[in-house]
């Protein structure tokens, strides 16, 4: 999970954030003997709270338990000054797999269908890629940088590990090798886990409650501390703490003003369910500082940045968990001297300009902060490690502001990107505030050099246009013609003529619909449904799961109600849209569901939420391991209303592409038909959009139906769709022969 912070007037990442119960850790490490907040135990372990959760993720996406335990227990332990420890005698190895379990076992006891499909993912094997260290390292940074490079609109996750090896498979990489299918495997298997801790948080974890005893979220020491006042409910240390005042701590021995703020963070943190700490009264006061400057000894202003709650009626000092540092640091972080931060730019314009900028930093948050305000997620996290990347060298190598870069200084840092310094890379998996976080991972393929490059292209254009300065640097920079190797989507893979000939042939003979069992029937029906139903709309795989038969209605067509369907899809970024289905189309699905209710025993609650929400494509039998084929009211499903999954659609696209590469005699057409996947099916409806509707007005239709944020995206397949072209330079013979 990300946070965002506005800084500079946009709005960045950080790395995962504390969540409710969490607080950041301190900047400077004191010492100080360890007093903290209750150990987890087994004997506990079925109070899962927030922090649990948040551990436990951390460890599946990498982090080390040590990292994670410093990192999200922190309210829990911690010297006299505030700072996280490790209690003595944690085996912090030991407590993840035991919280694992634990998470585990509560899924599996629940009695929410969303909870078993969760422990169904966490149960799942997540395969470890048996190559050196070493190759693994490099398997994750070429994934990574792969994936950095595809259209935003192009790939859901699932697909852009399927599209990952497809892509393997035709640079000769065999599985096994280096460990890049692995790596892709594991990629995916850690998403859907994090996904499924995500999901088990909400429903699981405990938090803490009015009414709660003391004992069951305090330490001992401060179990008898608040007794000794009479205390012995959280409610009643919240209102202890607001009525003391600030110095509620002085009469608590080994109870410092670290500590104490901690403990005050927690209890704010958990403001929703204790309620709110009263900071108001002159026991709350602080007299202001003595400040000592150049100027004579003289006192601070009293006047402190104040936070208003509505809920609360209280108006707060804002805490600060972070602090700007100078060096290798995140953009968020990152201290610039006054000399480099751009108001004296060589290339300022010396008018306003549109993006309201006095400085640098400001002009690139305000650019990057558009793509945010579009929902370009992915766009604004790729341009900004970019651009981040870039400020980091302008100030540490070029010693430039970035409204004074020249082309011999953009020329200089294409050079850098060729051969980064170690100094500037890291493998370790750290937090963005970490000290250790280092802006590349690795060496840069010319590829990646040559987007890197683009990208500050794009950004000192749109400050160009805004006024901000006079040129753009990187407007004559000649990029390495060996990294011009196009990475991003490949449409030429659809189906040709000859392909859906044999599609088509497949499924006629498909032997499930001869078949005197209905399940069989059933499956080879649905099977069919959804080559149609891909083909003809061009819809995603996750498209096709989500939808649901609640937003069908029929269009009017030249003024007039037409007998055609159309259904409303949520794809990429939440984008809806509006998918055509024909009649014919229609008439399957309504068969399909059909054999759905033949199949399903007398279940209420399954039938109810399927009449509720009718999905698209519905799951004909339970999941591998669910005890039979048949399913119930207790069979844990992917989705309440019984839509077959992604993975589901997938796996039943794949084996049928298996089935009909069998019948086959010729190992070349074998091969190729073994790579059909399911976005060669969205590349064939596209190409025949296309082909249907010629001009801009074509280009646009298929825009739309696609779902493509840009055109621009659309626009690729008219460029590298040639078959026009070869076609009619065979009919060119000038010389007869």
């Amino acid at each position: 999970m990300t946070a965002r912070t506005t800084v500079s007037g946009f709005v960045v990442l950080e790395a995962p954030p504390p969540a409710p119960g969490e607080t950041a850790l301190p900047l400077k490490p004191k010492r100080g003997r360890p007093v903290g907040w209750r150990m987890p135990t087994l004997a506990n372990l079925d109070q899962l709270t927030l922090e649990d959760f948040s551990f436990v993720r951390g460890v599946m996406s990498g982090m080390k338990p040590a990292v994670a335990y410093k990192q999200f227990y922190a309210n829990r332990h911690f010297d006299a000054d505030g700072n996280p420890i490790i209690p003595h005698g944690t085996e912090i190895n030991s407590h993840a797999d035991r919280l694992q379990l634990a998470i585990l076992a509560a899924a599996r006891a629940s009695n929410k269908p969303e909870a078993k499909s969760a422990a169904l993912a966490l149960e799942r094997r997540t395969p470890e890629p048996v190559a050196a260290p070493a190759a693994v390292a490099q398997a994750h940074l070429a994934y990574t940088q792969w994936a950095e490079s595809q259209p935003e609109d192009m790939y859901n996750e699932n697909e852009m590990v399927e599209r990952y090896k497809d892509y393997l498979a035709d640079q000769g990489v065999q599985p096994g090798s280096g460990g890049h299918f692995e790596v892709a495997d594991q990629s995916l298997s850690v998403t859907a886990k994090v996904k499924a801790i995500n999901a088990l948080q909400t429903q699981l974890a405990t938090l803490p409650q009015p009414e709660h005893s003391t004992k069951l979220w305090l330490a001992a020491s401060l179990v008898k501390a608040f007794a000794r006042r009479g205390v012995t409910t959280m409610a009643g240390v919240v209102q202890s703490i607001s009525v003391a005042g600030r110095h509620w701590h002085r009469d608590i021995k080994g109870l410092g003003p670290g500590r104490a703020a901690r403990i005050e963070g927690w209890l704010e943190d958990h403001a929703d369910t204790l309620g709110p700490l009263l900071r108001w009264g002159a026991h709350w006061e602080v007299a202001p500082p003595l400040a000592q400057v150049i100027v004579p000894l003289q006192r601070a202003p009293a006047a402190a940045l104040l936070t208003y709650s509505q809920e609360s009626g209280i108006a707060s000092p804002a805490p600060t968990a972070l602090a700007l540092r100078s060096g290798i640091a995140p953009l968020e972080l990152l201290l610039v001297p006054p000399a480099l931060d751009g108001q004296a730019g060589i290339f300022r314009t010396q008018t306003p300009n549109h993006l309201g900028a006095t400085t640098d930093i400001e002009a690139i948050g305000a650019w990057l902060n558009g793509y945010l305000t579009a929902g370009k997620q992915r766009t604004f996290d790729a341009y900004r490690r970019e651009v981040e990347r870039f400020y980091i060298w302008a100030m540490l190598e070029a010693q430039c502001p970035l409204s004074s870069i020249t082309l011999s200084l953009a020329q200089q840092y294409q050079a850098f990107l060729r051969a980064i310094p170690a100094r500037y890379t890291t493998t370790a998996r750290v937090p963005r505030h970490d000290p250790r976080w280092r802006p590349w991972r690795g060496k840069l393929e010319a590829s990646s050099q040559n987007y890197a490059l683009g990208v500050l292209y794009q950004m000192y254009n749109a400050l160009h246009k805004n006024a901000y300065v006079t040129g753009n640097p990187f407007e004559s920079i000649q990029y390495d013609a060996g990294g011009m190797k196009r990475h991003a989507m490949d449409v030429t893979r659809s189906l040709h003529a000859d392909d859906l000939y044999l599609v088509r042939e497949a499924l006629a003979t498909l032997p499930g619909l001869t078949s005197a069992t209905l399940r069989k029937a059933a499956l080879a029906r649905r099977t069919r449904l959804i080559l149609h139903l891909a083909l003809t709309t061009g819809m995603r795989l996750a498209e096709i799961s989500s939808a649901n038969m609640n937003s069908l209605a029929h269009p009017r067509v030249d003024g007039r109600a037409a007998d055609d369907w159309v259904i409303t899809v949520v794809g990429k970024g939440k984008k809806k849209r509006a998918v055509p289905i024909s009649v014919k189309l229609m008439n399957m699905i309504e068969e399909h569901h059909a054999d759905w209710r033949a199949l399903m025993p007398e279940d209420a609650a399954r039938i109810a939420a399927f009449d509720l929400s009718p999905p698209l494509i519905a799951a004909l039998e339970a999941p591998v391991r669910s005890g039979g084929r048949a399913i119930t009211d207790d069979t844990a499903m992917a989705h309440d209303n019984g839509a077959l999954s992604t993975n589901g659609l997938y796996r039943t696209l794949k084996t049928f592409f298996r089935q009909m590469a069998r019948k086959e005699r010729g190992p070349e057409m074998q091969a190729r038909i073994l790579r059909f996947s399911t976005h060669w099916l969205r590349h064939t409806y596209a190409h025949e959009v296309l082909r249907e509707n010629n001009g801009d007005e074509g280009l646009k239709l298929a825009q739309q139906l696609l779902g493509h944020a840009s055109i621009t995206t659309t626009a690729e397949y008219v460029e590298q769709d040639i078959s026009a072209q070869v076609k009619a330079a065979r009919k060119v013979n000038p010389l007869g022969d």
